[in-house]
């Protein structure tokens, strides 16, 4: 496996390690959540409350896809629809008590991961790639 990303390209190189990474958390997470959904409930996190219409523009799938997996997680309990004074027309979707504690508990495994990173490679080599991956390049 080593000389197989060895040999990869800076976009596949990332992409390996996003997936692994990715795995990592759902299965250290317990939660049996999808790529998609944990990313959704990261949107919400972030923003607040987010119509339908908005998540899948940023998330970068159709609107029906994104009303897909919403309903998956209204019926799982971590979001709720809410209505905005003055807005009848849009529906907008936002974390609830137990969408938040999801969400705080993926941070708490992101963060032990990056611990266990850390040690593996160094505090300062992680800090510098955090650094370069953070820097306006694209």
């Amino acid at each position: 496996m080593k000389g197989y990303i060895r040999g990869l390209n800076l976009i596949d190189l990332v992409s390996e390690k996003h997936k692994v990474l990715r795995e990592k958390v759902s299965s250290d997470s317990g939660d049996p959540l999808n790529h998609t959904e944990t990313h959704i409930l990261a949107k919400l996190e972030l923003h607040g409350r987010l119509s339908i219409s908005d998540i899948s523009r940023r998330i970068s799938i159709s609107r029906q896809g994104a009303q897909k997996v919403i309903n998956a997680l209204l019926e799982r309990g971590y979001v709720e629809t809410v209505q905005v004074e003055g807005n009848s027309r849009d529906k907008y979707i936002a974390l609830t008590a137990e969408g938040l504690d999801v969400c705080r508990r993926m941070t708490e495994i992101k963060q032990k991961i990056e611990q266990e990173i850390s040690a593996k490679i160094g505090e300062e080599q992680v800090k510098l790639l955090k650094q370069l991956l953070a820097e306006d390049w694209l």
